[in-house]
Protein backbone atom coordinates (compact mmCIF):
# COMPACT_ATOMS: atom_id res chain seq x y z
CA UNK A 1 0.00 0.00 0.00
CA UNK A 2 1.21 3.35 -0.90
CA UNK A 3 0.07 6.62 1.88
CA UNK A 4 -0.34 10.05 0.76
CA UNK A 5 -0.66 12.98 3.18
CA UNK A 6 -1.98 15.86 2.34
CA UNK A 7 -1.66 19.12 4.51
CA UNK A 8 -3.04 22.67 3.66
CA UNK A 9 -1.30 25.10 3.25
CA UNK A 10 -2.71 28.53 3.39
CA UNK A 11 -6.15 28.59 1.31
CA UNK A 12 -8.17 25.19 1.29
CA UNK A 13 -6.74 25.42 -1.89
CA UNK A 14 -2.94 25.36 -1.12
CA UNK A 15 -1.62 22.01 -0.17
CA UNK A 16 1.53 20.01 0.11
CA UNK A 17 1.09 16.36 -0.32
CA UNK A 18 3.80 14.18 0.85
CA UNK A 19 4.74 10.39 0.20
CA UNK A 20 6.22 8.26 2.97
CA UNK A 21 7.21 11.42 4.74
CA UNK A 22 8.76 13.13 2.07
CA UNK A 23 7.35 16.30 0.06
CA UNK A 24 6.46 15.01 -3.60
CA UNK A 25 4.00 17.70 -4.91
CA UNK A 26 2.17 20.81 -4.32
CA UNK A 27 -1.35 22.21 -5.06
CA UNK A 28 -1.89 25.96 -5.70
CA UNK A 29 -5.34 27.52 -6.56
CA UNK A 30 -6.07 29.27 -9.50
CA UNK A 31 -8.27 31.20 -11.53
CA UNK A 32 -11.97 29.63 -12.67
CA UNK A 33 -12.08 27.38 -10.04
CA UNK A 34 -9.23 25.62 -11.33
CA UNK A 35 -5.84 23.91 -9.34
CA UNK A 36 -2.23 23.54 -10.57
CA UNK A 37 -0.69 19.89 -8.93
CA UNK A 38 3.35 20.09 -9.38
CA UNK A 39 5.38 17.58 -8.55
CA UNK A 40 8.89 17.66 -7.39
CA UNK A 41 9.88 15.17 -9.81
CA UNK A 42 9.08 17.02 -12.72
CA UNK A 43 5.08 17.11 -14.29
CA UNK A 44 2.26 19.28 -13.61
CA UNK A 45 -1.07 18.77 -14.18
CA UNK A 46 -4.73 20.67 -13.89
CA UNK A 47 -7.25 20.18 -11.73
CA UNK A 48 -10.55 20.90 -12.76
CA UNK A 49 -14.35 20.66 -11.29
CA UNK A 50 -15.60 21.03 -14.97
CA UNK A 51 -16.44 17.85 -15.89
CA UNK A 52 -17.96 17.14 -18.91
CA UNK A 53 -18.85 20.51 -20.10
CA UNK A 54 -20.21 21.51 -16.35
CA UNK A 55 -19.45 21.81 -13.13
CA UNK A 56 -20.55 17.97 -10.71
CA UNK A 57 -20.38 17.52 -7.35
CA UNK A 58 -17.45 15.31 -6.49
CA UNK A 59 -16.79 15.54 -9.51
CA UNK A 60 -13.11 16.53 -11.23
CA UNK A 61 -11.18 16.27 -14.07
CA UNK A 62 -7.27 16.15 -14.42
CA UNK A 63 -5.14 17.13 -17.24
CA UNK A 64 -1.25 16.80 -17.63
CA UNK A 65 0.64 20.03 -18.81
CA UNK A 66 -0.26 20.01 -22.90
CA UNK A 67 -3.12 17.60 -23.81
CA UNK A 68 -5.13 14.71 -22.71
CA UNK A 69 -6.87 13.32 -19.70
CA UNK A 70 -5.17 11.36 -16.33
CA UNK A 71 -7.84 10.89 -14.52
CA UNK A 72 -11.87 11.98 -14.98
CA UNK A 73 -13.94 11.75 -11.55
CA UNK A 74 -17.99 11.77 -11.75
CA UNK A 75 -20.50 11.76 -9.05
CA UNK A 76 -17.48 9.60 -7.41
CA UNK A 77 -16.83 7.20 -10.14
CA UNK A 78 -13.73 6.95 -12.33
CA UNK A 79 -12.49 4.34 -14.34
CA UNK A 80 -8.69 3.23 -14.52
CA UNK A 81 -7.09 0.37 -16.78
CA UNK A 82 -10.43 -0.51 -17.60
CA UNK A 83 -12.03 -0.89 -14.78
CA UNK A 84 -14.51 0.90 -12.80
CA UNK A 85 -13.61 2.55 -9.08
CA UNK A 86 -15.82 4.43 -6.68
CA UNK A 87 -14.94 6.76 -3.80
CA UNK A 88 -16.11 6.77 -0.85
CA UNK A 89 -18.34 3.62 -1.06
CA UNK A 90 -19.01 0.62 1.27
CA UNK A 91 -16.80 -2.17 0.84
CA UNK A 92 -18.81 -5.73 0.06
CA UNK A 93 -16.68 -7.22 3.16
CA UNK A 94 -17.90 -4.26 5.93
CA UNK A 95 -21.68 -4.01 6.96
CA UNK A 96 -23.23 -0.56 5.70
CA UNK A 97 -23.98 0.04 9.67
CA UNK A 98 -19.79 -0.14 10.42
CA UNK A 99 -19.10 2.36 7.94
CA UNK A 100 -20.71 5.25 9.43
CA UNK A 101 -17.83 7.15 10.82
CA UNK A 102 -14.17 6.59 10.10
CA UNK A 103 -12.11 6.27 6.75
CA UNK A 104 -13.96 5.83 3.91
CA UNK A 105 -13.01 3.30 0.80
CA UNK A 106 -12.13 3.49 -2.57
CA UNK A 107 -13.97 0.58 -4.20
CA UNK A 108 -13.32 -1.81 -7.61
CA UNK A 109 -16.79 -2.49 -8.64
CA UNK A 110 -16.00 -5.69 -10.26
CA UNK A 111 -19.39 -5.99 -11.92
CA UNK A 112 -20.25 -2.85 -13.01
CA UNK A 113 -21.99 -2.82 -16.26
CA UNK A 114 -20.23 -0.27 -17.57
CA UNK A 115 -16.99 0.34 -19.57
CA UNK A 116 -17.31 3.97 -19.22
CA UNK A 117 -18.07 7.26 -17.65
CA UNK A 118 -19.74 8.04 -20.69
CA UNK A 119 -22.47 5.35 -20.59
CA UNK A 120 -23.59 5.23 -17.47
CA UNK A 121 -27.09 5.94 -17.71
CA UNK A 122 -29.61 8.18 -15.24
CA UNK A 123 -30.77 5.17 -13.51
CA UNK A 124 -27.88 3.75 -12.44
CA UNK A 125 -26.29 7.35 -11.67
CA UNK A 126 -29.92 7.42 -9.17
CA UNK A 127 -28.60 3.66 -7.64
CA UNK A 128 -24.71 4.43 -7.56
CA UNK A 129 -24.87 3.97 -3.79
CA UNK A 130 -25.75 1.22 -3.87
CA UNK A 131 -23.01 -0.20 -6.11
CA UNK A 132 -20.52 -2.49 -3.59
CA UNK A 133 -16.87 -3.95 -5.06
CA UNK A 134 -13.63 -4.34 -3.30
CA UNK A 135 -11.38 -1.65 -1.41
CA UNK A 136 -8.43 -0.62 -3.08
CA UNK A 137 -7.66 2.00 -0.94
CA UNK A 138 -9.14 4.38 1.88
CA UNK A 139 -9.53 8.09 2.58
CA UNK A 140 -9.36 9.80 5.99
CA UNK A 141 -9.03 12.90 7.89
CA UNK A 142 -9.27 16.54 7.62
CA UNK A 143 -7.23 19.08 4.98
CA UNK A 144 -6.18 21.73 8.13
CA UNK A 145 -4.46 18.55 9.95
CA UNK A 146 -3.99 15.99 7.23
CA UNK A 147 -5.81 14.07 4.66
CA UNK A 148 -4.55 10.54 4.19
CA UNK A 149 -5.34 8.82 1.12
CA UNK A 150 -3.91 4.64 1.25
CA UNK A 151 -3.71 2.77 -2.34
CA UNK A 152 -3.51 -0.08 -3.55
CA UNK A 153 -0.64 -1.03 -6.51
CA UNK A 154 -3.06 -1.23 -8.92
CA UNK A 155 -4.18 2.54 -8.52
CA UNK A 156 0.04 3.88 -8.00
CA UNK A 157 0.43 4.98 -11.40
CA UNK A 158 -2.21 7.83 -10.57
CA UNK A 159 -2.19 7.87 -7.18
CA UNK A 160 -0.79 11.26 -6.95
CA UNK A 161 -3.51 12.87 -8.91
CA UNK A 162 -5.77 10.56 -7.03
CA UNK A 163 -4.84 12.06 -3.91
CA UNK A 164 -4.92 16.00 -4.91
CA UNK A 165 -8.43 15.03 -6.44
CA UNK A 166 -9.74 13.45 -3.23
CA UNK A 167 -8.29 16.16 -1.05
CA UNK A 168 -10.06 18.53 -3.13
CA UNK A 169 -13.70 16.87 -3.37
CA UNK A 170 -13.34 15.80 0.03
CA UNK A 171 -11.86 18.37 2.54
CA UNK A 172 -12.12 21.66 0.94
CA UNK A 173 -15.87 21.62 0.29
Amino acid sequence: MIEYSVRRAGRPSDAVISRGGEEVASLRGKRNMTVRLESKEGGSWTLDPRVHGEVRPFSMKVTPEGSGEVLVIRNHVFFHDSKAFMLTSIPEDVHPADHVLGKRHINRLDRFPFSSLEDIDMETWGRLRRQRGVSVGTIEGLGIEEFRVTLSQELQDIGLQLSAASYLLYSTG
